[in-house]
């Protein structure tokens, strides 16, 4: 295959504000979660859904449910004077057989009618909440939620309006109750804490978030700045692979042991494929861009989809750390 000459300048892509607000047609019944995997929903249908107890105690799971969670996390904002909104909420189902991302319990539809809201107990819950103070024609501030089987993980950043793709660009961006492979930051702490940990970094994120939005907008106007020729991109591309493979192999002499990827093969592969396309258009290609599509969601990017096994939040951050850590090899730096 021949590869295209990208051309001399960066292409640019237009922003517009916007805010995807759930489409409920029946805001008392869910659709079949086995047709449709994934699915937008409001706060107060959360509230509504089958609320699960385990243990001899029948405690609620990870100490808290998920509609409380992003409730204490907006009254946190509202209690430092900022504008939160649930931008958006969504639940997925997966293949866990003990316990699924979504159960619906026959007695309860009988109570309640065929599909209801009440009859369905969620454990895959996403969030974004969006603070909106320190709003630009193309950014927003944001906290994505990550609330599942497995625990809670809570990111900060700023996010794209047009494809609400987080940017976790500082450092100590990242929390969770639960491991995610043997991941560390890039100053080498550690992410993982319990859930009041979780609400105090929170609260922290809260009251130093001008400080953090400023730190953030100038580094992204780095990565605007930072363009990749093809063979800066095709190595980088290259080295995603490596990883992954040394992730995944059986190989124990190269095997990196417990550490997530940066991004999946599922990312890999359409990024790769998408850049290639791109590249018979005679451009060179803008890091931040390539990051966003890296990363991108759905297949225009404004629809919301299950993240991977180890939540978005995870490759968010180790995306991240990979990228510093390979920076200055291709002339970059986003530090």
């Amino acid at each position: 295959m021949t590869i295209g000459n990208f051309g001399e300048m960066p292409m640019t892509e237009q922003s517009v504000a916007t805010a995807a607000q759930p489409q409920v047609i029946n805001p008392n019944q869910f659709f079949n979660f086995e047709e449709q995997k994934c699915q937008e929903l409001t706060l107060e249908q959360l509230m509504r859904t089958n609320k699960e107890n385990r243990g001899d105690d029948r405690s609620c799971p990870h100490g808290i449910y998920h509609f409380m969670l992003i409730q204490q996390i907006l009254d946190m904002a509202a209690e430092r004077g900022l504008h939160a909104e649930v931008y958006d909420l969504f639940a997925t189902n997966n293949r866990d057989k003990q316990t699924p991302g979504v159960s619906l319990y026959p007695e309860l539809e009988a109570q309640y009618g065929e599909r209801a809201v009440e009859a369905h107990t969620l454990r895959r819950v996403y969030a974004n909440i969006r603070l909106s103070d320190f709003d630009n024609d193309e950014l927003t501030t944001n906290l994505a939620v990550s609330y599942t089987q497995k625990g809670i993980q809570v990111g900060f950043g700023r996010m794209v309006k047009i494809c609400h793709n987080q940017n976790m660009t500082g450092k100590g961006c990242f929390v969770s109750d639960h491991s995610t492979g043997n991941f560390r930051y890039t100053s080498g702490d550690a992410y993982r804490t319990d859930l009041q940990g979780i609400l105090r970094q929170v609260g922290s994120w809260l009251t130093n978030a001008e400080h953090m939005v400023i730190a953030d907008d100038a580094t992204i106007e780095k990565m605007k700045k930072s363009v990749l020729t093809p063979e800066q991109l095709y190595t980088i591309i290259g080295l995603l692979v490596t990883t992954r493979v040394a992730h995944d192999t059986t190989h124990k002499c190269i095997r990196n042991n417990g550490n997530i990827y940066p991004l999946n093969q599922a990312h890999i592969h359409r990024v790769s494929a998408t850049e290639a396309a791109r590249g018979q258009a005679d451009y060179r290609v803008e890091f931040l861009q390539l990051r966003h599509r890296a990363l991108q969601t759905g297949q225009d990017g404004s629809q919301p989809h299950p993240p991977d096994e180890h939540g978005y939040d995870g490759l968010h951050a180790q995306l991240r750390a990979f990228l510093i850590e390979n920076g200055n090899r291709y002339k970059y730096e986003i530090r």
